[in-house]
């Protein structure tokens, strides 16, 4: 079997093109290992094992003062209240930007349907709530809690703003393209009925994407706990604060302690995360299977939680 000449050099020009892309990601590698002076061989410098023996030899016996494990406990609250304080403030912010950062698709919402100045308002909305969502996820949680520390003072407070604004620009852009992805044949039903975009979006494209908004709102906020540990870093409360004087202070005992709570307090997190999300998922499954047995046995057609009479 000829291959025909044709496909041949496309054949040929694909492979010239992977094997350019391949020595680029190579060269972009050795430059950026260079430009950091990536050199595994500093881990045999006799000063740095010499320093990475005192660090690992003042790690133990761990700091188990009642008092001490008393503030630590005090502290893995405040990083708990932060973290959910942050994560729930974000989904409310979230939420109306979401609204204006969801691309409208159909031939009902063109310019030559609805007119210039709908047109324009309506995408005006659109990358205005993007421009903002940018914003927010563009700059890192330490450095907004430097900006809120200065506005507001030290204190978990500044802390609970920094996640609450980087939390929604990552929740609205994730929100936003999951609302996207809902099938058009969906949403072109719900327009059918008459309802409007407020209507099709509460009644079609949330219940329609439900579990992953709520998996990726879970996920969040167990990344949110583990940016609640640093931000007393920079005095935006929680553990990282104590952290933070312990390694100044060279207590290296203490900083055992600290990052064990820190680990526990990752792990238990993680597990309430998976059993929320199994429970929802669970639930969500059970509840679509009931829901098809049931219209199937009354002559009913089902299609992703709309039920349409023959």
């Amino acid at each position: 079997m000829t291959v025909p000449v044709k496909k041949l050099k496309r054949l040929r020009r694909e492979g010239y093109l992977n094997l350019l892309i391949l020595i680029g990601l190579i060269s972009a590698f050795l430059w950026s290992a260079k430009s950091t002076r990536l050199e595994f061989t500093a881990f045999a410098d006799a000063r740095n094992i010499d320093s990475i023996r005192q660090f690992v030899s003042g790690l133990w016996p761990m700091e188990l003062a009642p008092e001490f494990l008393k503030d630590v406990v005090r502290l893995v609250s405040e990083t708990v209240a932060i973290s959910v304080a942050g994560t729930v403030l974000a989904v409310i912010m979230a939420v109306p930007l979401t609204i204006g950062a969801t691309r409208v698709r159909g031939e009902e919402f063109s310019r030559r349907s609805r007119g210039t100045v709908f047109w324009v308002y309506r995408w005006g909305i659109y990358y205005m709530s993007r421009s903002l969502l940018n914003l927010g996820r563009g700059i890192p949680e330490l450095l907004w809690a430097l900006i809120f520390v200065v506005a507001v003072g030290l204190g978990p407070f500044p802390g609970v703003l920094a996640l609450a604004v980087h939390s929604t620009g990552i929740l609205g852009k994730l929100y936003s393209e999951v609302l996207e992805a809902v099938d058009q044949r969906l949403v072109e039903a719900g327009r059918a009925t008459g309802a409007g975009e407020l209507a099709v979006l509460a009644f079609v494209r949330i219940p329609a994407s439900l579990p992953v908004l709520l998996s990726y709102t879970l996920f969040r906020w167990e990344c949110n706990m583990r940016s609640a540990t640093l931000l007393g870093l920079v005095g935006a409360g929680g553990i990282g604060t104590q952290l933070t004087i312990s390694m100044q202070l060279f207590a290296y005992n203490e900083v055992s302690s600290l990052v064990a709570a820190i680990l526990l307090l990752v792990v238990a997190v993680d597990l309430i995360g998976q059993f929320i999300r199994t429970r929802l998922l669970d639930n969500k499954s059970y509840s679509a299977q009931d829901d098809e047995v049931n219209c199937l046995s009354e002559g009913k057609i089902v299609h992703a939680g709309m039920k349409v009479d023959q």
